[in-house]
């Protein structure tokens, strides 16, 4: 980053290479949308190349990377006037039982309750949303979560917990369940 900073191509352009895929996954996470994702991980790199005077020598780089990529996002979504939709595929892995590959009616279940966690996520606010895609998705620690969104790691547990919470409701009222 150094040498980024001081003006070396090469640098950046390797900075480019190691977490392009990275925030990729940001940005795909959050729109659903390949050709979305595409642009905006492209214009993340744009700005952070733009901005690359106001990094602080030292502090972690996926952090700023990410924060960048999720403004881009929001931005998208203010001009669209349109809300996030988050990568739930992770979500349906972590935490269920996936029915047998010749269960038919296992995969009828399994798709009904996508489609029931796609609604409920798409009814969550853009910052549980967000948490939930840095959390589940990519896996962030709560500090790398704290660093990206620039919110204190109590802040980021609450979120956290609030998000999961309101997900269950969502779900549960979608679904019927009383449990």
């Amino acid at each position: 980053m150094l040498a980024a900073q001081r003006g070396d191509e090469a640098a950046f352009t390797e900075i480019v290479r190691r977490y392009q895929r990275a925030v990729y996954r940001v940005a795909y996470g959050l729109t659903r949308n390949a050709s979305d994702a595409d642009d905006l991980a492209q214009e993340t790199f744009v700005r952070a190349y733009q901005a690359i005077g106001r990094f602080r020598a030292g502090e972690p780089l996926y952090p700023w990377l990410s924060r960048i990529a999720i403004n881009q996002v929001y931005s998208l979504f203010r001009r669209r006037r349109r809300r996030p939709e988050a990568a739930l595929e992770p979500l349906l892995e972590g935490g269920r039982q996936w029915a047998a590959p010749d269960d038919p009616e296992g995969e009828v279940a399994d798709r009904e309750h996508r489609e029931h966690l796609h609604s409920a996520f798409s009814e969550l606010s853009d910052e549980h949303q967000v948490v939930l895609v840095l959390r589940v998705v990519e896996g962030l620690s709560y500090d790398e979560i704290a660093r990206t969104l620039a919110v204190p790691i109590g802040t980021v547990m609450s979120r956290l917990s609030r998000a999961r919470a309101e997900l269950k409701r969502c779900l549960r009222t979608r679904t019927g369940e009383t449990s």
